[in-house]
């Protein structure tokens, strides 16, 4: 990740994924932590936020497991019905194929 050289005293708007990496790199054993701090142009207290973020993060995701899923997606109520239609058609099919298959065995035994 690059450093942000800021020259001026403004606040550089650091993006999630830099702050997490941030996080990562301060979180290393030995790490530096007040130059990697310095070069970013944030603080002790920044970090102090930073950590308590992803500890609050960190733990709504482990109280929340979800399992891993699709995304819902919404359909129209068209390709809705289609569907339904289908799978009707497709019980009464098999209901018809498995009327026929008990008759074929009746005649064969």
């Amino acid at each position: 990740m690059e450093p942000i050289m800021n020259t001026k005293k403004e606040r550089v708007k650091l993006t999630p994924e830099q702050l997490f990496n941030i996080y990562l790199e301060c979180s290393a054993p030995a790490a530096p932590v007040k130059t990697i701090l310095e070069r970013y142009g944030l603080r002790p207290w920044d970090l102090v936020a930073i950590r308590k973020r992803v500890k609050a993060a960190a733990m709504e995701a482990l109280a929340n497991p979800r399992r891993l899923s699709r995304k819902q997606q919404v359909i129209p109520v068209e390709q809705y019905q289609r569907a339904l239609k289908e799978l009707g058609e497709t019980k009464d099919a098999l209901a018809t194929v498995g009327h026929e298959l008990s008759l074929l065995k009746k005649r064969t035994s």
